[in-house]
């Protein structure tokens, strides 16, 4: 006689908790980084955004990053994330969702 195992194709739940990053006491001077994960409209968010802090705090000023890795939608890596850390003070990211 055959026996019938029925397995549960849900994976078991995992999470994880990050604490928001301090606020930044002033953008005055500041360099911003807008990292854009290429999911369509984030590119059209992150420049919206630029420009509005812009417009709000004279003296920022922003680099554009893109996720290294991946195709449709793109991924930072462990190095481009110490970059971009090095580089700016805050940092902006758009998943478009």
């Amino acid at each position: 006689m055959a026996t019938l195992e029925i397995m549960n194709p849900v994976a078991d739940i995992r999470q994880s908790k990050v604490s928001a990053a301090p606020r930044l006491g002033s953008l005055e001077g500041r360099t911003i980084g807008l990292f854009w994960n290429m999911k369509a409209g984030g590119d059209i968010a992150l420049a919206a955004i630029a420009e509005e802090l812009a417009r709000r705090h004279p003296g920022v000023s922003f680099r554009h990053y893109v996720g290294a890795v991946g195709n449709l939608v793109r991924q930072a890596t462990a190095e481009q994330l110490e970059k971009i850390s090095a580089e700016c003070d805050g940092v902006i990211g758009t998943t478009s969702d």
